[in-house]
């Protein structure tokens, strides 16, 4: 694993969540899956929602404007790791390491199939939260 970098370390919360998508934009290339975990963290997207355009979020079923709600509606467990397994890069946008993990199916499953199908390429923390670049083996 690849460690690249921090920035933005005492950024107002508008601040906090452009430098995310920033560095998210910066990892992320064409085609790649997009996992917030946890789910809430998606509220990050709308300070630059075009620097996610090219992701699929591999766990959204409606975005959070059709949904209604603020973090959007995810799919069933089972959904998201058929999703999670059909690309070969996945980026993580997560919490800082040490923070609690919900306990949730959904979050469990995202974590499950990362574990046993991707290894961790690269990582970056970015203000509060941590950017990680997913791959197939052998394909970092």
């Amino acid at each position: 694993m690849k460690l690249i970098g921090t920035a933005c370390g005492g950024c107002p919360s508008t601040r906090r969540a452009v430098a995310i998508a920033r560095a998210v934009q910066d990892i992320a290339e064409p085609g790649d899956g997009l996992l917030f975990m946890q789910s809430r963290r998606r509220v990050w997207t709308p300070a630059r929602p075009g620097y996610f355009r090219s992701l699929s979020d591999r766990a959204l079923e409606q975005p959070p404007v059709a949904s209604s709600t603020l973090f959007g509606r995810e799919l069933p467990p089972d959904r998201i790791r058929e999703r999670i397994l059909t690309g070969a890069r996945v980026i993580a946008v997560r919490d800082l390491e040490g923070r609690p993990l919900d306990a949730n199916a959904r979050e469990a499953v995202k974590r499950s199939t990362l574990d046993a199908y991707f290894e961790e390429c690269a990582s970056r923390t970015v203000t509060q939260a941590r950017i990680t670049v997913y791959a197939r083996p052998g394909h970092c």
